[in-house]
């Protein structure tokens, strides 16, 4: 490499310039090459390199007078040449070799050079770093662009300029810069997660990029080895951990035992999940953990070990209700502590556990079976396997605070009814399983032995199965232990099924424990109740669509009835409409009486009115012909009506007395009935009536049409069906 420094560089100019001016002032007999008295050489030369050559006249012989330092360099006739090896790091750039060379020709005056020898730097030499391996011990989560060190190299090669390369695993850390080793954090490092992270370090004397002949290139080990920094509390164990951004929590659910009422346990209490105990949650610090209980607990009844935290009974408890102790877990040297609750339950003794009925149990389920399905009892049965436990501390056995669980095993669960489902698929074969029975008041427990059979095509049920259907054929058998309801669906959807399938209905009396069950066909799949194929619903379309079309038949039918009603009463009507016609637009022309309707529940009273109305009309009475109108009441009698009533109606006044209901004089007479209107009248007042009669004969007919109306009316509310069929067929 051509490097000079620039202090170097100054001072031979300075030397030149000053020999030019000595050889400009006597006669030169030699000189060097150039007339430069500075000679550069490359370090590493080889012995005997010609440093440089002297000009000189014939008949001049040079000669070295003097060198600094000795035995550099020698002459072979005019060349200089180096006597060694000439190394630049041995070299001081601000002092080069020197060396006197002395010129003599006879008759002439000798000259003297004095010539400056410096020695330049090649790239001969790596960078190496002064340890092959570095360590750094940083605290964890320091904030990124932290620096955690710089390292460096050196290069024999004075005037070599380093450049680097870190090489970071997943990029935790990187450099300033390439020609600044100083190593920043890039990431933040969990000493949970990173506890060490190992690099290499590449240092060189020529650019990154470069492609200079000669480079060379030094390597190191760094390993940064993460330390835990104490920013925690302490974790009762066991706990889930959950973690926001930079920090972690571990959350813990407590604690919970028992005791019995007035007994006093020996020993550290039993708790669960486990023993209470807290960690540091800085494992890497690990610091020692103390326990106590806090200001407000049961403190006359427990006591806790301060360095084991095992809790005791310091006398028995005397109430029966749950006890909450809070623990809390301090760190011993240091601030840092957590709390947890500890839930003692306080039991009363029983003298008896709860036992399974059965001391084991068998069960078969098939093999593809829905998860939920329930176990049975056989393989030819669709009745499920039920497992019962007694407690003898209660009269009648049946203890209501009992739990089933199937210990170590999750393909199978016990429902608090004791039916078995199967939780997920299983493989054909035999399980064996064991039950527990637990009271959930005391924790004393029982178990019992259950084989399993998964077997291809059982027929098996799922809980809970439901069958409603709207045509049903119930029959009820009795036998000797139970009373059920046989329960046959009827299908109206097809002709021909494919498959048979009954259902089996708990009757009101039956048993707590019976089950509704839907048995699947004999392939084994379970059958899906309450659903219904496309051929179901066509068919009960049908039958709602025949159902729809009687209605309107008979719906019909009746209109036409009630039409025909009112088309007879219409010719009713106009038969008196045209009697009054007749009669000269009065009413006075005919006398009328009630004695046809005595008995208006008869059946021929209809027929005899009409009757009446036709023999009047033929009559030919008159139209002037006046006649009193009046309305005889009847009198209460239990003789029937005479069959000429109608007839006697139009007698004299000599054969029966009729009595008008309106007149101008008032009459006191015994029997006499009379009608007033608006208001109350002294009879003794002998005040007159006034009757105005109406003045148009359309008046008239409205008027005999409101009344044929009001007529009508009166006899359709009173005639039942019987009448009516009757009337129609008359008419």
């Amino acid at each position: 490499m051509d490097l000079r420094s620039k202090g170097s560089a100054a001072v031979f100019v300075l030397l030149g310039i000053f020999a030019l001016s000595k050889y400009s002032e006597a006669q030169n007999l030699c000189s060097t090459a150039g007339g430069v008295p500075v000679i550069f050489i490359s370090e590493n030369n080889e012995i005997g390199a010609v440093v440089t050559t002297l000009n000189a006249e014939a008949g001049v012989n040079p000669t070295i007078t003097s060198q600094n330092p000795a035995g550099l360099f020698s002459l072979n006739g005019r060349n200089l040449i180096a006597d060694t090896v000439l190394d630049y790091e041995i070299f001081d750039p601000n002092t080069p070799y020197e060396v006197n060379v002395a010129c003599t020709k006879s008759g002439f005056p000798t000259t003297t050079l004095n010539l400056k020898i410096v020695v330049e730097d090649v790239n001969d030499n790596p960078p190496e770093f002064a340890p092959s391996q570095y360590t750094l011990n940083i605290d964890e989560l320091l904030k990124v662009d932290t620096s955690v060190g710089l390292i460096t190299a050196n290069d024999p090669d004075k005037n070599d300029r380093l450049y680097y390369q870190l090489d970071s695993p997943e990029g935790y850390f990187a450099l300033e810069a390439n020609f600044n080793p100083n190593i920043l954090v890039k990431t933040l490092l969990d000493y949970d997660k990173i506890k060490q992270v190992t690099m290499m370090l590449y240092a060189q004397d020529t650019p990154i990029a470069s492609t200079a002949k000669v480079s060379h290139t030094a390597t190191s080990t760094i390993v940064v080895n993460i330390k835990d920094i104490d920013n925690r509390p302490p974790w009762f164990q066991p706990c889930t951990e959950y973690e926001f951004d930079t920090s972690k929590i571990c959350v813990s659910s407590g604690y919970e035992g028992n005791v019995i009422l007035n007994e006093q346990a020996t020993g550290p209490l039993t708790l669960k999940p486990g023993p209470l105990l807290a960690i540091d949650g800085d494992n890497g610090i690990n610091e020692a953990i103390g326990y106590a209980f806090l200001t407000g607990n049961d403190g006359d009844f427990f006591q806790i070990d301060p360095v084991s935290g095992d809790i005791t009974m310091k006398k028995p408890v005397d109430k029966a209700a749950p006890i909450v102790l809070t623990v809390m877990a301090h760190q011993r040297d240091n601030a840092q502590f957590a709390t947890t609750t500890v839930i003692l339950n306080v039991l009363i003794t029983s003298k008896f556990p709860p036992t399974f009925v059965e001391p084991s149990y068998e069960g078969f389920i098939s093999e593809d079976a829905d998860v939920d399905s329930l176990v049975l009892e056989s393989k030819t049965s669709n009745k499920p396997l039920r497992v019962k436990a007694t407690d003898q501390d209660f009269s009648d056995g049946y203890n209501p605070n009992l739990r089933f669980e199937v210990v170590d095993n999750t393909d199978f669960s016990i429902t608090p009814e004791g039916y078995i489902l199967m939780a997920k698929a299983v493989s054909s074969g035999t399980l064996n399983l064991e039950m527990k029975v637990v009271d959930t008041t005391n924790g004393e427990s029982s178990v019992a032995t259950l084989a399993v059979e998964v077997t291809p095509g059982v027929t098996t049920t799922t809980p809970g199965t439901t069958i409603m259907t709207s045509s049903i054929k119930t029959t009820e058998t009795t036998d000797s232990t139970t009373n059920t309801k046989l329960t046959d669906i009827t299908s109206t959807a097809t002709a021909t099924a494919t498959a048979t399938a009954t259902a089996t209905v708990t009757s009101p009396t039956s048993p707590p424990d019976a089950v509704t069950t839907t048995p699947s066909s004999t392939g084994g799949q379970q059958e899906n109740t309450g659903e219904f194929s496309s051929t179901d619903m066509v068919a009960l379309g049908c039958s709602l669509a025949v159902v729809i079309i009687l209605c309107l038949v008979c719906i019909g039918l009746l209109m036409h009835r009630i039409k025909g009603h009112n088309d007879d009463w219409k010719k009713i009507s106009q038969a008196g409409i045209y009697r009054s016609k007749l009669d000269g637009g009065s009413k006075e022309g005919v006398q009328y009486n009630n004695e046809a309707f005595q008995h208006d529940l008869d059946s021929g009273s209809v027929k005899d009115l009409a009757a009446d109305l036709e023999n009047k009309l033929e009559s030919g009475l008159k139209p002037q012909e006046k006649v009193t109108t009046s309305i005889v009441f009847p009198t209460t009698s239990s003789t029937p009506p005479d069959s000429s009533s109608l007839a006697g109606s139009e007698s004299t006044d000599s054969e029966k007395e009729v009595k008008p209901i309106l007149t101008k004089e008032r009459r006191n007479e015994e029997g006499y009935k009379a009608v007033w209107f608006k208001e109350d009248i002294d009879p003794n007042t002998k005040e007159d009536v006034v009757i105005i009669p109406d003045s148009s004969e359309v008046d008239e007919e409205h008027e005999e049409d409101d009344d044929t109306d009001e007529d009508e009316d009166n006899l359709r509310t009173d005639m039942d069906s019987d009448d009516e069929e009757r009337l129609t067929s008359d008419l």
